[in-house]
């Protein structure tokens, strides 16, 4: 089984149709990205992960503060310069380097310590979230400091907890066997949550408001690798809305074991075919 993830890998997974290499180069070329986001993901290596247990994942899950806090959603989502907020480096490259550094699966508190005082983190998450409090709250007319810091939290809390469920699912499928992989690069550009030989998964929560780093705005992953030879298959997982607030929301034990069928019967018809 595979345990280590570059951003080379990915591209020869998935840069293999027109729309992907059009994203990838739009990518490259972007002014505010291509000095600094790009060189930082093509260099990031997937790791840390491959080596967490389920029981690691689930620790960091009864252990972890609420990433909401004691934010209201309609105060949250009352502020629609943070709700549409998205730093030059997505979250998703941010949660990466903090696994990889750490070297392990931090919780909340430890994620919001890391990017603080962490200067890659700090330039990454913390200085770009605390300059847009700044801004929207110096608006004339605006909501107050207090208002926006906690719109930020509920923004990036979100994110948190969306970066969590998918580490869940992919150390309990690699846990039953399966060489399930992930990287920031296939995630930020090409919508790929995570995926097991040519299966793409995506892990969505029904109705939720706060997408994924604009999932929902842009190309959906099965119109980007249309057309590959041979073909992807995607498989998503899909979770009804959470319905306690202050713990994890996380797939069921029936969810991931479906999940396992399913990828295991896709590698099993890949190599079917390929006899």
């Amino acid at each position: 089984m595979i345990f280590r993830t570059t951003a080379q890998d990915v591209l020869d997974l998935f840069n293999v149709t027109s729309p992907t290499e059009v994203v990838l180069q739009r990518w490259l070329d972007d002014p505010a990205k291509k000095d600094t986001v790009v060189p930082h993901v093509l260099a990031h290596q997937t790791s840390t992960i491959y080596r967490l247990t389920p029981e690691d994942v689930e620790r960091v899950c009864m252990s972890t503060e609420h990433a909401l806090g004691e934010v209201k959603r309609a105060t949250a989502e009352s502020v629609k310069a943070i709700v549409d907020w998205h730093p030059d480096f997505a979250f998703t490259h941010t949660f990466h380097l903090a696994v990889e550094s750490l070297e392990m699966l931090p919780t909340w508190q430890q994620f919001r310590a890391f990017v603080h005082d962490d200067p890659r983190g700090n330039e990454m998450l913390w200085r770009p979230a605390q300059d847009k409090i700044t801004q929207v709250s110096s608006t004339l007319g605006g909501p107050s400091r207090t208002v926006v810091t906690a719109s930020m939290r509920w923004r990036v809390g979100n994110a948190y907890y969306s970066f969590l469920r998918e580490i869940f699912v992919v150390v309990h499928l690699r846990n039953a066997g399966l060489d399930v992989r992930m990287h920031p690069l296939a995630d930020a550009l090409f919508r790929v949550d995570f995926w097991c030989g040519r299966t793409v998964c995506s892990l969505l929560v029904k109705n939720a408001k706060f997408h994924k780093d604009g999932q929902g705005r842009k190309i959906p992953t099965s119109e980007l690798l249309a057309g590959a030879v041979p073909p992807f298959h995607f498989h998503p997982i899909q979770l009804a809305r959470a319905s306690r607030f202050g713990v994890v929301h996380l797939p069921s034990p029936e969810q991931v074991r479906g999940a396992a069928r399913t990828l295991g019967a896709a590698l099993h018809a890949s190599a079917a075919g390929g006899r």
